[in-house]
């Protein structure tokens, strides 16, 4: 394939609608497209293998020197690997007529650790003026980070998984690869008989684990115990739960914040012997936890998340909370009815705030057999107990600006007005009652 040449097909192109684009009006991306070396369509890569990004931007209005590029994120965030046309130092043309469309195509060695990815793009650019400082050397980091315009980026709108090389080789650990060199030698030490070896000792089958939750009940809190216990063990969250739904189950891996339904659950196929547990939360105390994380600090990772802080922002606390109530939380209740419904025991994070290190060691240890020693949970249930991760607060006292904003249970009384109620028996009353949160409406 002539890379410079080479254009995918249009069929191979995802197409990315306006409406999921940050931008200012005078750029959009029109597609993505990512391949492997041959310009066919790919999602599955080994380490070390080149993948080649293809996409678009359409001009609408007047920009400077155009500056485009990709980032590609793991599960937690954290940008993996980002690039622009100006760091790699390209001739790029001064001038883009309105109208016209900036073609990229990116290649990147995916010497990156096995898991899944998300891609970023975006268009930026730089004044004429500017620019020619920049490629002289003129101007510090800073200076041009202040002086370039973005006009449009899109927010994972792409996805990618990196497997093991080919023999099922892992070729190196950790996040990414980096030039390198060993040497090793060996040799008998004199007047000593070798040692011949017994044999070799299997690896213990270790079970499979998900916890299985809804957002906004402790499930990030419950994430950094079991990473912290085995951190090589755990199979980072994805976006859509993609980790989980649409990619082959890693036998003796931990998945944590797995937000699916009991039917979405029991359709996946999972390794013989596995473990699950299932966090719930008082739906009013949920609800009022992610008004607040929206509000001010929970991630923008998506244009969908950028609208709705945009929208609690500028309604009321009683119509923010209504707000929510009627477009996020629904998702919540039928998790919880669905676990409920099948007779599943449920673990409420209510409990776990009052008895963390009898429940999580009865079901971490006994139940799912985390191979962890019982001393080691301990210590890091301590750890990431409130207080020791706000180091200057005690429960019930609030930062809402903080992901550990308050950690009590039934702060809905709070903030819940009579009308709040109201709305909230009508839509969720039931499932208080069906999960025993309440008995009967009269509360």
């Amino acid at each position: 394939m002539n890379s410079r040449a080479f254009w995918p097909t249009a069929e191979v192109f995802k197409a990315l609608a306006e409406r999921t684009q940050l931008t200012d009006k005078t750029g959009y991306c029109t597609g993505l497209a990512i391949c492997n070396a041959a310009g066919q369509p790919m999602q599955h890569f080994a380490q070390g293998e080149m993948a080649h990004f293809y996409y678009e931007f359409e001009v609408r209005g007047e920009i400077g020197v155009p500056c485009v590029g990709l980032e590609f994120q793991d599960a937690t965030g954290q940008v993996i690997y980002g690039k622009t046309s100006f760091q790699c130092e390209l001739k790029n043309p001064h001038k883009v007529e309105i109208g016209h469309r900036l073609r990229v195509h990116h290649a990147v060695r995916l010497d990156v650790a096995p898991s899944n990815y998300s891609v970023t793009v975006g268009l930026a650019s730089l004044d004429a003026a500017n620019y020619t400082m920049y490629q002289q050397r003129l101007l510090t980091h800073q200076q041009f980070a202040n002086l370039c315009r973005e006009h449009c980026r899109v927010n994972n709108c792409g996805v990618f998984c990196v497997g093991l090389a080919a023999q099922d080789q892992l070729l190196h650990y950790g996040i990414v690869n980096l030039p390198d060199q060993i040497d090793v030698t060996a040799r008998q030490p004199a007047g000593l008989p070798s040692v011949n070896p017994v044999g070799p000792i299997a690896p213990p089958v270790l079970p499979t684990i998900f916890h299985v939750t809804h957002w906004k009940a402790g499930s990030q809190w419950i994430r950094r115990i079991l990473s912290a216990c085995v951190p090589e063990l755990i199979v980072p969250p994805q976006s859509g739960e993609s980790q989980f739904r649409f990619w082959p189950i890693q036998p003796g891996k931990v998945y944590p914040t797995v937000y699916v339904t009991k039917q979405q659950f029991d359709h996946v196929r999972r390794p013989a012997g596995a473990r699950h547990f299932v966090v719930i939360r008082d739906l009013r105390d949920t609800l009022v936890s992610w008004y607040f994380s929206l509000k001010f600090s929970h991630p923008l990772t998506t244009p969908q998340l950028a609208q709705a802080r945009l929208a609690v922002q500028e309604l009321s606390l009683e119509a923010g909370l209504i707000y929510l109530m009627e477009e996020w939380l629904a998702p919540c209740a039928h998790i919880q009815l669905t676990w409920q419904e099948a007779g599943e025991p449920l673990i409420r994070y209510e409990d776990l705030l009052t008895h963390d290190t009898a429940i999580l060691e009865r079901v971490l240890l006994d139940d799912c057999q985390l191979p962890v020693t019982r001393q080691r949970l301990r210590a890091v249930i301590c750890a990431n107990r409130f207080e020791n991760l706000t180091r200057t607060r005690r429960r019930g006292e609030e930062d809402v600006l903080a992901h550990e904003r308050k950690g009590i249970a039934g702060d809905w009384r709070n903030y819940f007005t009579d009308r709040v109620k109201r709305v909230f028996k009508a839509r969720y009353g039931g499932v208080l009652i069906t999960t025993g949160y309440e008995t009967d409406l009269a509360w």
